[in-house]
């Protein structure tokens, strides 16, 4: 009997710790969830607090604030708003007497705000979510007299006769209930005193994504048929299939709350139908987009453009198409309120191109940057952007050159201080200019602070000396410093230039290089006159005032915020008498020692000069995320450049010419194109192709437009096809096919790649892939070039995913595009 006894005991020992560990899972899972509640509340408060939407009761359920993100900030923004529409015309929708039951509520302040505005005196208030949840929001809620004032008889009413119901006053309840136990909450309810008649709006904020598919779908069943007349309000998210979508659902995985019910409902219609299958007579859907556009009105768009700077539209518009709002109804008295979203949208896309990814090549990652293909038609060099750094997520101040042959990079350290040489920028445009050397147009550092130098930039193939030094004021190259400086004074260490020169008269850049045998970098550097003060319009405080004594910098340890102030050279390349220099022969030359940036014999680029160029004309306002293109018209090189956006304006509409040789600019008087930003700019002979891009009402384009240099006028490309409305996209003219890579819209079809005829003005649109290799693709604030042989390379290209985390695309790599050259 012994062993059987044993047995026995050894299965039910293995079973209590088989629900022991389920139990525990379990209990983990919740906890998981109930930390998104945690995280939310705090985002809410610091979008409350920046001036987004008014709710004084936010702060109340927050231990500590904590500033969060413009982002996000507006991604809780019109989640409230959203939330708060609906609300509001079930309110007026039922005056005289009715009920909200708000499921999985955790620390919401909803009931505190609207009884405070006084709208709620016909209502009682429903609150349910997990018991610990409602044990501390009632803890916190007894703590707080402001709180406790907004809900009468809370200290009349007695002892608690069911430990799940923290609190049951006349007009607000407090429930913790699992929503999965659905008799437990209709039990609890009915003590609570629901009247399953009386009109009633229940509501689940981002709730039931976290819950099985069989457990939500009980729930909107339940609701449906407990209640007579009930309007069913759902926020959460969709679309978890796109490149987005997977990001988003990966960030819910790695912090333990997945979203389990987003891919049985993954679209708007999948979750309008779900209520109609369950019983609801009516269902509408809408994502943020469709909401925030044609819900909340233009005055209420300027006033939230004006609350702090955002410039990360094409993730608030990510952000806004993979949440929606379903409002579903079985009360006849309830308003319809969003448009029909009709059927499903067919796919029929001609097909997926390709893309590959060479394993094994120097990964850049960054986007807002700018890219050009240098004169040797092999080297791409990438400009500014945000992107990864030593392992960190930081403005880029260096420059990367990518071999298109073997797609290996390497970096062009920039020893120059950003605050005075604006070197990284973000969403600037660079331009070849026929010497071989680069310009760099517009751009900005931040929301706030726009690029005014129109910078040129010139390549260096051979290694300068050990120490090499090259003067801002005349491109002189010193040679044989660290010798000169054993033996010489302060005073000694500048360009003797001219004769009785100053230390205070000549100021030194280092050339940007890593020598072969060293990877120190030295600087003379000298305190600025008050002739290169007003030339700049800088102004350097005592701090800043950097010494004569050379400084050396390690290109390993040392970032420029920790360089002294450098100067530029000034942009016609002279010495400050407008002389010639006695040593360097200066009038534009670089001096003994330097090679321009041709590329030479194939070999890497050492370093980099920047010259500040001065034009005159019709300069145009500082701005960001125009278009700009060099067209060689009449023996001339003609920058013509197009729109962006400033600090004031979200899109412009005028129009420019830049001679290249002059540097004067010319206004274009004619404004076919409109007011846009986020476009792009491409040749095609002796015109400039205008495509897409997004209006100042923020709407993503579909739009093409053609510029005659001859004419300067514009004229629209009347398209047969449809094409989908995009920005942020690249553009390529191979032969007469115009080439649209990637992008963002506010539809729920990602843009891939559109090929435009411009003969026959046929359009055709193929999708790309969501994922290369296990690497996301987020086809948007990307450069890419056209490698020849229909195939396009890609440079960065990604953006801060919301609350999510940033994705910077693994790059470089290319699209096949052959397809898009097939029978039409």
């Amino acid at each position: 009997m012994a062993a059987p006894m044993a047995q026995t005991g050894s299965v039910h020992t293995s079973s209590k710790n088989a629900d022991k560990k389920t139990k525990t899972c379990k209990s983990r899972r919740e906890t998981a969830v109930q930390g998104t509640n945690d995280s939310s509340i705090v985002s809410k408060c610091s979008m409350a607090a920046v001036g987004y939407f008014s709710d004084p009761y936010l702060h109340c359920f927050v231990s500590k604030t904590t500033r969060r993100s413009p982002l996000i900030h507006r991604g809780y923004y019109i989640r409230a708003k959203a939330v708060d529409f609906f609300l509001k015309k079930f309110l007026t929708s039922y005056p005289e007497k009715n009920q909200i039951v708000s499921l999985g509520a955790g620390f919401d302040s909803t009931y505190f705000r609207l009884r405070s505005e006084g709208v709620l005196s016909s209502t009682l208030f429903y609150e349910i979510d997990f018991p610990d949840v409602v044990q501390r929001k009632n803890s916190l809620i007894q703590n707080n007299k402001d709180l406790q004032k907004l809900i009468p008889g809370l200290q009349s009413q007695g002892e608690k006769g069911n430990p799940l119901i923290e609190i049951n006053t006349e007009d607000y309840k407090l429930l913790g209930v699992d929503l999965t136990q659905l008799n437990t909450l209709e039990a609890c309810l009915n003590l609570c005193g629901v009247d399953w008649d009386t009109p009633t709006l229940l509501l689940s904020e981002c709730v039931m994504t976290y819950m099985t598919r069989r457990c939500s779908s009980a729930v909107v069943k339940w609701a449906g048929e407990a209640f007579s007349e009930a309007v069913f309000i759902l926020y959460e998210q969709i679309n978890p299939n796109d490149a987005f979508g997977k990001f988003m659902q990966k960030h819910f995985q790695l912090i333990g709350s997945p979203l389990k019910c987003i891919n049985a409902f993954p679209t708007l219609w999948d979750q309008r139908d779900r209520f109609l299958k369950l019983g609801w007579s009516r269902s509408e859907a809408a994502d943020m987009n469709y909401f925030y556009r044609e819900l909340v009105p233009p005055d209420e768009h300027h006033r939230v453009e004006s609350l702090e700077p955002f410039d990360e539209y094409e993730e608030w518009h990510l952000k806004c198409s993979h949440y929606m709002v379903v409002v579903a109804s079985n009360a006849s008295g309830f308003p319809s309120v969003l448009s029909d979203i009709g059927t499903p949208p067919e796919t029929d896309s001609p097909g997926c191109l390709p893309v590959e990814w060479r394993a094994g090549c120097d990964l850049v990652k960054r986007f807002g940057h700018s890219s050009v293909m240098l004169r040797d038609v092999h080297s791409l060099v990438s400009f500014g952007g945000f992107g990864e750094e030593a392992g960190k997520h930081c403005r880029i101040l260096d420059l990367t050159v990518t071999d298109i042959r073997t797609l290996q990079s390497y970096v062009v350290p920039v020893k120059v201080n950003p605050r005075e040489v604006q070197v990284s920028r973000m969403h600037d445009q660079s331009i070849l200019l026929r010497d071989g050397s680069v310009l760099l147009v517009g751009g900005r550092t931040s929301p706030i602070h726009m690029c005014t130098q129109v910078l040129k930039v010139e390549f260096f193939t051979k290694d300068p000396p050990s120490s090499a030094l090259i003067c801002t004021r005349c491109g002189f190259m010193a040679e044989d410093v660290c010798q000169h400086r054993e033996n010489s004074s302060p005073q000694e260490d500048v360009c003797q230039h001219r004769e009785n020169s100053s230390p205070q008269e000549q100021v030194f850049v280092e050339v940007s290089s890593v020598n072969s045998e060293s990877d120190s970098f030295t600087n003379i550097l000298c305190p600025s006159n008050s002739e290169i003060q007003g030339e700049h319009n800088t102004e350097i405080s005592g701090d800043q005032r950097p010494s004569s004594r050379p400084h050396s910098v390690n290109s390993v340890n040392h970032r420029p915020s920790e360089i002294s102030e450098n100067r530029l050279m000034n942009s016609n390349n002279k010495c400050a008498d407008n002389g010639a220099c006695d040593r360097c022969a200066c009038g534009g030359g670089l001096g003994e020692g330097a090679v321009r940036g041709d590329g030479g014999q194939g070999g890497q680029y050492s370093g980099v000069r920047f010259q500040e160029m001065k034009t005159s004309g019709d300069s145009p306002s500082p701005r960001w995320r125009h278009a700009a293109v060099l067209i060689h018209y009449e023996g001339r090189d003609l920058l013509y450049l197009h729109g962006g956006r400033t600090d004031k304006e979200l899109a412009l509409d005028d129009s420019y010419l830049l001679d290249t040789e002059t540097f004067t600019w010319t206004k274009i008087e004619d404004k076919g194109p409109g007011r846009r930003q986020s476009h792009t700019a491409s040749v095609w002979g002796d015109h400039v192709i205008i495509a897409g891009g997004m209006d100042q009402g923020l709407r993503p384009l579909d739009s093409v437009f053609m510029f005659s240099v001859h004419t300067r006028q514009h004229t629209l490309l009347q398209v047969h096809e449809s094409l989908l409305p995009r920005y942020s996209h690249t553009a390529h003219v191979i032969d007469n096919q115009l080439i649209l890579v990637g992008g963002v819209n506010v539809n729920h079809s990602v843009p891939g790649v559109a090929v435009i005829d411009i003969d026959s003005k046929k359009v055709r649109e193929f999708s790309i892939p969501v994922e290369y290799g296990e690497q996301l693709l987020m086809l948007h604030k990307h450069t890419s070039c056209y490698l020849g042989n229909n195939r396009i390379l890609v440079i960065g290209g990604g953006g801060n995913c919301f609350s999510f985390g940033t994705h910077l695309n693994c790059s470089p790599f290319e699209i096949d595009i052959s397809q898009c050259f097939g029978e039409k």
